[in-house]
Formats: C-alpha cells, sequence, structure tokens
C-alpha cells in the first residue's frame, strides 16, 4: 500500500512539474508573465476644453495657464485639468467642487522616485505631489449627490502655493 500510495505522490507532482511548465512557456518562456500591449494612451487634440466639459466645472475668469489633457487607460478615461488663479479664486473654485473634507497638507513625495500612469509631465507640469506648498483632498461627486457631475466617479484635487497671491490649481477625474 505504501508502495502506491509513493507512486501516486510522484505521478501527481511530475504532472503538476509539468503543467507549471506548460504555463511559464505560455508566458513568455522565462516564466514571467507577458507584458500588455495597448496600455493608456494621451487622447490627440483634447485637452483643457475635453476636461472642463467631463468635470463640469467652470474656470475662473482670471484663470491663467490653463493645460488639459484625457488619457484613455485599460477601464477608465482620465481627465486632468490645471491653471493658475488668485488665491481667493481657487479656493472659491474648490469649495464649489466640495470636497468631503478640507484640503489638507501634502507631504512631498520624493521626485527621483515617484511615478504615475497619468503623468502631470505630459503637460509641462511638476507632479504636485513632489512639490513644496501643496494641499490636497478628493470629491466622490455620486456620494454626495452632485448632480451636476453625475458621470465623474471621483476628483482628485491638489492646489499649490506659488507665491504672490496666486495659486495653482490641479485636477484629476475620471
Amino acid at each position: 500500500m505504501k508502495r502506491t500510495s509513493s507512486l501516486a505522490i510522484r505521478t501527481a507532482s511530475a504532472a503538476l512539474t509539468a503543467l507549471l511548465a506548460l504555463s511559464a512557456t505560455a508566458c513568455g518562456g522565462s516564466g514571467a508573465p507577458k507584458s500588455r500591449s495597448g496600455g493608456p494612451v494621451w487622447a490627440e487634440g483634447q485637452g483643457a476644453t475635453e476636461a472642463v466639459g467631463f468635470m463640469r466645472v467652470q474656470t475662473p475668469a482670471g484663470a491663467a495657464e490653463m493645460k488639459g489633457a484625457v488619457q484613455h487607460g485599460f477601464q477608465d478615461t482620465t481627465y486632468l485639468l490645471s491653471f493658475a488663479a488668485s488665491t481667493g479664486d481657487a479656493e472659491a473654485f474648490v469649495a464649489d467642487l466640495r470636497p468631503e473634507e478640507a484640503l489638507r497638507a501634502n507631504i512631498p513625495r520624493d521626485s527621483t522616485t515617484y511615478t504615475t500612469i497619468t503623468p502631470w509631465s505630459h503637460l509641462g507640469l511638476p507632479e504636485p505631489e513632489t512639490q513644496q506648498k501643496v494641499r490636497t483632498a478628493s470629491v466622490c461627486p455620486p456620494c454626495i449627490k452632485d448632480e451636476r457631475r453625475s458621470a465623474v466617479q471621483s476628483i482628485t484635487i491638489f492646489v499649490q502655493d506659488i507665491g504672490d497671491g496666486r495659486a495653482r490649481v490641479y485636477l484629476k477625474a475620471f
């Protein structure tokens, strides 16, 4: 009886090893999974106008340096919007978004190691997460029943003090 169970264990072990080898070969030969192609892509010709339209926001009349982009990803389309305005206008703009909590200080991340799939560098801007004097919050329009933005699932907000009574607003939405 011992001999039969030992033979069964060795046979099962050999079959499992063969299956794992076949699985590794199917994933690229080296045992590593194949990388996916067709990752997130920036939509050509789409920018601030499309981001404003999707987020259904009205930027302050004195807003300058308006930049935007649209990125189609695996599951979601992400909209980026940034502009500079007076600190008062930026604060009023953010209040209209109705974040769940007050803007809080952002602890800057190391710019040499921080990466993101939707980089602000696409717009020639630094990553707000890596900058000094940045406050952040988020808003879930469906959670707060903001019918104006019913198609928007989430907006991440960054506000950076850029001096002289001005602020740069960064919005990332999907």
